[in-house]
């Protein structure tokens, strides 16, 4: 781990002395917010993506008594939010099998997203949300607790958050750039398609969260090297926790945003080649993650074996005229997933798993979207098949439960019917492998808004 993190910084400080000294004049800080269009002048920064291009391409030159200056730092700013009115079949408790219709409505997520550029090849860029309504102590009822029960929860994630908050240096002379802070992983569409206006369901992905943290990010270091239309990406993070991985989300729980702080005894290693881009739709990648998550257990004494984590994504997307696709194959493993869930299984008080405690050894993930965007009216009808089983292989005593073996389709459509606003669809079915337990289904409309979407 120490190797690859001066690998790192040696590749930035390389690209940094070739970078050639800039003679520009700059002004006092000023703050000035602007909207995302082009200014007549314009110095574009490195793109992180297609989407850092077109909002960067906004920074602009002021010229005074023939003098060219350059009016930094500069403050831009985006938001996108939904709100969700839906009704499902769910079970009373995890062993009840006849299905009970209910209807919720939600105010989902508002995200306010930042850039200070601080010259024209560096800024730091963060994301606020707001999740569920605010912040306040939570009252839930958890149906697969054996007879049901309400929990009372004061939730710091997923009610006010900072998800992201990182400084990004960019060389162009060799199209390098480093990221420091705190980022998204780039292992599956739910962490690379993060606007709603890139993919056409509710979200990119149903099922993801059953199997990884959703919408992940963490704390770390990472290099990005371009090479005409490719981008490799090679990254040393946080890691997760294993004390927290349960039987209902695989390793999902195990995204450190319980506590103030983030233990940091067992790092994770993030690297990726990209074509094109997988953000736009219209690009692939192969991704990998590893990480041991031991280390960053608070019970240090209940587990001394290693539990890494290994995960490698094939994701990606491309359109046709009108007619596009997207998908994913995650396929991951957690190293004596046996023993973590012994391990597990004699945790007390808000840590217990109670029934939750099995894990499978292996897990995989698939999904496939088709869509269509008739452009000229902003309405795009898709598609989507998803399937998810945590339990594809077990070690030791643990038993396949197949109950975590689901399959999702589902069909719908997203119109952007005023600028920047939209309307999304979306009617799914829901079978799992378990015996006796029957297809369920779900239907939500969603109402939001997307700046990024005027691009």
């Amino acid at each position: 781990m120490k190797r690859l993190l001066l690998a790192i910084f040696a590749l930035s400080s390389i690209a940094n002395a070739q970078e050639p000294t800039s003679s520009s004049t700059t002004t006092a800080p000023t703050t000035e917010i602007q909207a995302p269009v082009s200014a007549p002048t314009t110095t574009s920064i490195e793109e992180e993506d297609e989407d850092d291009e077109s909002r960067e391409a906004a920074v602009s030159t002021s010229t005074t008594n023939g003098n060219v200056e350059k009016a930094y730092p500069k403050f831009e700013f985006t938001s996108y939010g939904y709100i969700v009115f839906g009704q499902r079949e769910t079970f009373k408790t995890v062993q009840n099998l006849t299905p009970i219709t209910r209807r919720e409505m939600d105010l989902a997520e508002i995200a306010f997203e930042g850039e200070y550029i601080l010259s024209d090849s560096s800024k730091i860029e963060f994301e606020i949300e707001i999740e569920h309504g605010g912040v306040g102590t939570v009252v839930e009822f958890d149906p697969f607790e054996e007879f049901g029960e309400f929990e009372q929860e004061i939730e710091k994630g997923g009610e006010v958050v900072l998800p992201e908050l990182y400084y990004k240096k960019t060389w162009k002379k060799t199209n390098t750039a480093l990221k420091v802070g705190k980022f998204p992983l780039f292992i599956a569409l739910g962490s690379v398609q993060t606007k709603p206006h890139m993919y056409a369901s509710i979200l990119a992905s149903d099922l993801e969260a059953r199997m990884i943290p959703l919408n992940w990010t963490e704390t770390g270091v990472q290099v990005e090297q371009k090479f005409s239309d490719f981008t490799a990406r090679l990254g040393v993070v946080s890691g997760l926790n294993s004390e927290f991985f349960r039987t209902y989300n695989w390793i999902g729980g195990g995204y450190q945003r319980h506590f103030e702080t983030t233990n940091a005894d067992d790092l994770a290693t993030l690297a990726s080649i990209e074509w094109g881009s997988v953000a736009k739709g219209k690009g692939f990648a192969l991704s990998y993650y590893a990480g041991n998550t031991t280390g960053n257990r608070y019970k240090v004494d209940k587990l001394k074996e290693d539990a890494e984590v290994t995960l490698w994504t094939l994701m990606g997307g491309y359109k046709f005229g009108g007619f596009g696709f997207s998908g994913e194959v995650i396929e991951g493993t957690l190293e004596n997933s046996n023993l973590v869930s012994a391990a597990n299984a004699t945790l007390g008080g808000l840590a217990k798993p109670k029934a939750f405690a099995p894990l499978g050894h292996k897990a995989r993930l698939e999904s496939l979207q088709i869509y269509y965007d008739f452009a000229s009216i902003r309405l795009t009808p898709f598609l989507k098949w998803e399937h998810v089983n945590t339990f594809e292989e077990v070690e030791g005593n643990i038993n396949k439960n197949p109950r975590y073996d689901v399959t999702r389709n589902s069909g719908g459509l997203m119109w952007f019917f005023d600028q920047g606003a939209f309307l999304k669809a979306q009617y799914a079915t829901e079978v799992t492998e378990l015996d006796g337990l029957p297809e369920t289904y779900q239907a939500n409309i969603a109402f939001g808004f997307d700046i990024d979407s005027f691009k």
